[in-house]
C-alpha cells in the first residue's frame, strides 16, 4: 500500500470537504452541480482544467447513475486516484443522506409548512440560474467547433421534435455519430491531406 503523506491527505480531505459542502448547497440534482464543480475544482483550486472538467461532465452524462457523484468521483480521480474518488463519492452523497433522513423523521412538520414550501419555490429559481450558468460554460467549451454545433442542433431538435424520446437513445446516437465523424471519417480526411 502506498504511503501517502500530509500533502496527500490535505488534499484527500479537502477533496472531501469540497464534494460535501457541493452536495450540501448545491439544488436541482447533477447539472446544477457540474457549475458548482467546475468553479471549485477548475477556477477557485485549478486542480483539472476546464477541459478535462468538460471532457468528465461529457463522459459523466453517458454513464449510469447520478451525474453530480459520478462527475464528483471521476474529478477526484483525476486528481488524486482511487482514495480521492471514493472519499469524493462519499462526500457527494452524505448530505443528501442526512438531509433525507432528516426529512423522513420531520416529514409531518415539512410536508405541511408554508415556509418549506417557500423555500423550495426560492431554490426553484436559483437552480434556473445554476442550469443556465453551466449552460452556458459548457457552450463555451464544448461548441468550439463546427461539427459540435451541428450536433447540438440536431440534438435539441430531437428534443423539441419528439418530447418523449428516450435521453439514453439521444446519447448512445450522439456518442455513435461523433465517433464516426472524429474517429473515422476526419482521421480518415485528415491522412489524406497529410
Amino acid at each position: 500500500m502506498k504511503n501517502i503523506n500530509s500533502a496527500g491527505i490535505k488534499l484527500l480531505l479537502k477533496i472531501f470537504w469540497s464534494t460535501f459542502k457541493m452536495g450540501l448547497v448545491t439544488f436541482g440534482g447533477g447539472l446544477a452541480m457540474i457549475s458548482v464543480i467546475h468553479s471549485e475544482f477548475s477556477e477557485k483550486n485549478e486542480l483539472v482544467s476546464s477541459e478535462e472538467i468538460s471532457d468528465i461532465t461529457a463522459v459523466a452524462q453517458s454513464l449510469p447513475g447520478v451525474i453530480a457523484v459520478n462527475s464528483s468521483v471521476m474529478v477526484a480521480y483525476r486528481i488524486g486516484g482511487n482514495s480521492a474518488a471514493i472519499l469524493a463519492g462519499i462526500g457527494a452523497i452524505l448530505p443528501s443522506v442526512i438531509v433525507l433522513c432528516l426529512v423522513t423523521v420531520f416529514y409531518n412538520f415539512f410536508v405541511d409548512s408554508p415556509y418549506v414550501r417557500g423555500f423550495l419555490r426560492g431554490v426553484s429559481g436559483a437552480v434556473i440560474a445554476l442550469f443556465i450558468s453551466t449552460l452556458h460554460k459548457l457552450y463555451r467549451k464544448n461548441l468550439a467547433d463546427k461539427y459540435a454545433v451541428i450536433f447540438f442542433i440536431i440534438a435539441a431538435a430531437l428534443i423539441f421534435i419528439f418530447p418523449s424520446l428516450n435521453v439514453v437513445f439521444l446519447i448512445i446516437g450522439g456518442a455513435a455519430a461523433g465517433f464516426v465523424l472524429y474517429y473515422l471519417v476526419l482521421k480518415k480526411w485528415n491522412s489524406i491531406n497529410d
